[in-house]
């Protein structure tokens, strides 16, 4: 797996597009802070990565401590993703 278990004691559990976990693309809401993107429950994050100014690869995982799930961007850039798959 692309990541390494001692980072944390969460467990990941799947990766894809952001619009895969509910997430929209709001480019009118770009700003200097940054791509928006607004998460399924209304709240707006925003990135700084170039690649994210389209759309945006997420890893969900398992919170070890309460067991609920949360999302991050991938840490891997986009031309690492079939690498990391083999």
């Amino acid at each position: 797996m692309w990541y390494d278990n001692s980072m944390t004691d969460d467990t990941y559990v799947s990766s894809g597009w952001h619009y895969r976990y509910g997430w929209l693309r709001r480019p009118e809401l770009d700003d200097a802070n940054g791509y928006a993107y607004e998460e399924a429950d209304g709240d707006l994050i925003f990135t700084n990565r170039i690649t994210h100014s389209v759309r945006a690869y997420l890893d969900c995982w398992l919170d070890a401590e309460t067991g609920k799930k949360y999302l991050t961007f991938t840490r891997l850039p986009v031309k690492c993703w079939a690498k990391a798959s083999k």
